[in-house]
C-alpha cells in the first residue's frame, strides 16, 4: 500500500467512525487506523531522512550525502 493509499484509507476510517458504528467494528477500524498511521509515519520519516541527506552545492546542484 502506498503512502497516499494509507492516507485515503485513514480518511475513510475516520469518516466511518464519525457515524453510528457498533463497538466491535469501531475497535477494528481503530486498530486498522493505528496500523496505517504507524506505517505512513515510518514512510514519511524515511522520506524526511532522504531529503535531509541532500546537500546543495555552490553551483546550485545537489548531491546525496551518505551518513554512516
Amino acid at each position: 500500500m502506498t503512502f497516499e493509499e494509507r492516507l485515503a484509507r485513514l480518511e475513510q476510517i475516520a469518516a466511518e467512525l464519525e457515524g453510528d458504528v457498533e463497538l466491535a467494528r469501531a475497535l477494528a477500524l481503530f486498530e486498522e487506523g493505528i496500523e496505517n498511521l504507524r506505517a505512513a509515519a515510518a514512510e514519511l520519516g524515511n522520506a524526511d531522512t532522504r531529503v535531509q541527506q541532500l546537500i546543495e552545492r555552490a553551483d546550485g546542484t545537489f548531491e546525496v550525502e551518505t551518513r554512516e
